[in-house]
């Protein structure tokens, strides 16, 4: 027992690269979800227009993600 220390520092640092593991995770799945929208609301548009409407897409980008609006005009 009288080796025994506090593991406050050592904790301290194992939960700061827990936090850092979440934060690159979410980051990098917020990403590949813009990506695969932006995807999606190209085929959508090509699908439109191959049926003969217009589509009318808007976009609000913020801080790391994207929102989209889609209308076909047919």
């Amino acid at each position: 027992m009288g080796n025994a220390r506090p593991a406050g520092n050592a904790a301290g640092k194992l939960w700061l690269v827990i936090g850092l593991m979440i934060a690159v995770f979410g980051i990098g799945m917020t990403l590949m979800t813009n990506n695969m929208n932006d995807k999606r609301v190209d085929e959508m548009t090509q699908q439109c227009e191959q049926d003969g409407g217009e589509a009318i897409v808007s976009k609000e980008k913020s801080f790391l993600s994207t929102s989209y609006k889609f209308d076909c005009k047919q």
